[in-house]
């Protein structure tokens, strides 16, 4: 059986999957902490968290469901002249729709 070899563009690829290492550790320290100073709050923080993960997937599926044909994942800059702004467009509303997901379910309206 062979190891499969380390390259510089895979140690890259973990390292970018572990950028948001320090806040996941810092969210699950904070979670311990609540948990040992206030242990009876720790059914207000998952629903806030279940709460904003709802948010979060509910704004992307609404997005890809009004804009079917508008996906910034799947946009090609070969067949548009200006590539950079209609990208950063295409991400932008992407952002604005999840986080009014995000502030609706937060806000409990």
């Amino acid at each position: 059986m062979r190891l499969p070899t380390v390259t510089p563009q895979t140690r890259y690829n973990l390292l970018d999957k572990l950028r948001i290492g320090p806040w996941l550790i810092l969210a699950i320290l904070a979670t311990f902490v609540v948990a040992l100073l206030y242990p009876h709050q720790l059914g207000v923080l998952l629903w806030s968290l279940s709460k904003l993960c709802w948010g979060a997937y509910l704004g992307y599926w609404i997005d890809r469901s009004i804009f079917p044909y508008a996906r910034p994942d799947s946009f090609n800059p070969d067949k548009h002249t200006n590539e950079v702004t209609s990208w950063e467009a295409l991400m932008l509303r992407r952002s604005i729709i999840i986080a009014a997901a995000i502030l609706a379910l937060g806000l409990e309206v």
